[in-house]
């Protein structure tokens, strides 16, 4: 059951995986003004490319292998650079400066650590 997928198969799931997106993100071009979404789905998805960030981000940050284990240590590398990039977008709100601080300080967590 743990037989990588090669051959026909491969080409069956690249080609429904293909479709799938092509159907989902054209839906909303090809209905046009016809879908009229409601004031209150509008303000939901407002907040999607938050939320998928983080769900992105977050798990990645804390979760490590080799026990999938959740580190919450100021010793993981990760979480110390993602505090600093918080930090510094939330006391200037400048994305350039966010990404080298954060950078910087994961690669110094990671160096001396």
């Amino acid at each position: 059951m743990t037989d990588p997928v090669a051959g026909i198969g491969l080409a069956v799931v690249i080609v429904g995986l293909a479709l799938s997106t092509f159907v989902t993100r054209t839906s909303f071009l090809l209905a046009g003004a016809r879908l009229r979404l409601g004031h209150r789905v509008e303000v939901a998805l407002r907040y999607a490319p938050v939320c998928t960030l983080a769900a992105i981000i977050v798990p990645d940050v804390l979760i490590h292998p080799p026990g999938h284990a959740v580190d919450w240590s100021l010793l993981n590398p990760r979480l110390i650079g993602a505090l600093a990039a918080s930090a510094w977008l939330i006391w200037s709100r400048n994305i350039l400066g966010c990404l080298a601080l954060g950078m910087a300080g994961y690669t110094l967590a990671r160096l001396y650590l």
